[in-house]
């Protein structure tokens, strides 16, 4: 009986992680050749700094990615506390192309979120990078210099 029964519960169990690991489709990384936007930031010290604002990119399906511009708390305590990262991308397989802008510091209040998926379509996409100020902060992460790259979506 107490074979049985777990034999029971481990098949229920088997079962369970079959039907989770199926129903959500884990974001696979993407490897990205870029070089990132640069922005010359300044602490409450008057220290100045460089901060490169990188992007990765993830696939969770076909032509389908998502761009974020993760950065470091340190980064978001300088004058780049309210910079904003638009990406503007170029499929050159399929001619699809857009904008997006996303949110590199978390601790920000801002309703541009931090990632976003678009659907570039399945090839070759080139990107350009650019930190901008928000709303809050025009003047946030300026002055700044372009960045760009390229990767390869399923």
């Amino acid at each position: 009986m107490k074979r049985t029964r777990t034999a029971t519960t481990l098949g229920a169990a088997m079962l369970a992680s079959l039907a989770l690991g199926t129903s959500t489709a884990a974001a696979e990384p993407l490897g990205v050749l870029q070089l990132p936007a640069h922005s010359l930031v300044v602490s409450g010290l008057v220290v100045p700094g460089i901060h490169g604002a990188a992007v990765s990119v993830t696939s969770a399906g076909p032509g389908d990615v998502t761009f974020a511009a993760p950065t470091r708390p340190e980064a978001c305590a300088t004058t780049f506390g309210g910079a904003l990262v638009r990406i503007d991308y170029l499929n050159v397989a399929t001619g699809a192309a857009g904008t997006t802008t996303v949110r590199p510091c978390t601790s920000f209040l801002d309703p541009t979120p931090e990632a976003s998926t678009v659907h570039t379509g399945p090839g070759l996409v080139v990107f350009s990078i650019g930190v901008t100020g928000s709303d809050y902060r025009p003047s946030a992460g300026q002055p700044s210099l372009p960045g760009l790259g390229t990767f390869t979506a399923p």
